[in-house]
């Protein structure tokens, strides 16, 4: 995981309990109060799954509820410093559609071609009967915030649809697959053939 998304995980701590939350956070993962996480850098896995678990818990939320509250965060940001992201795709699916090429393109400064491909593997997307199905694996387990985000982006482009597990791997399956289904889109916004 990049030190981005540890980075914004802080500031979401932050802004909902304070410096203090943050710090808290840090002393029981085990980081150096001055620990900084650089934002292109690719930090252990076992190490990002850590530093959740204890942000919801010093937040004192639950994993649901953790995962909706972050899911929010990040696409904020996001929506603030890379808004052409949103800009290009007419409604969430089409946004949803270039996630895996978004997601990608955080990694193209790692060398290690073995990290590269364990990353590029994490999700498969592919449209059956008007269903957009994403398979996802990775250590991390993170497909509840794949689910918050899908969710998110259905309802900030003002569409209507749903997100849902279909198989997980904290379920015994070898994968997550998310099943995302659109009832309508935003008046003059429907699905392109792209």
């Amino acid at each position: 995981m990049i030190g981005l998304i540890h980075r914004l995980l802080l500031q979401m701590v932050e802004s909902e309990a304070g410096k203090d939350a943050v710090a808290e956070v840090q002393r029981r993962v085990g980081l150096p109060p001055e620990h900084v996480f650089r934002m292109n850098e690719n930090y252990d896995d076992a190490q990002w799954r850590r530093l959740i678990e204890v942000a919801f818990e010093v937040l004192e939320i639950s994993p649901e509820r953790g995962v909706d509250l972050f899911a929010d965060s990040f696409l904020t940001d996001a929506l603030q410093r890379w808004p052409t992201w949103f800009e290009i795709s007419q409604n969430s699916r089409e946004f949803l559609k270039r996630q895996i090429a978004i997601h990608n393109g955080f990694y193209t400064g790692i060398r290690d071609p073995e990290v590269r491909r364990q990353l590029r593997d994490k999700f498969h997307i592919e449209e059956r009967a008007g269903v957009l199905v994403t398979r996802y694996r990775s250590p991390n387990q993170l497909c509840g915030l794949y689910v918050a985000l899908a969710r998110w982006v259905i309802q900030h482009y003002g569409d209507t649809g749903t997100a849902e597990h279909v198989t997980c791997t904290q379920q015994g399956s070898p994968d997550c697959e998310i099943h995302v289904r659109w009832t309508a889109f935003r008046a003059g916004q429907g699905p392109s053939q792209t």
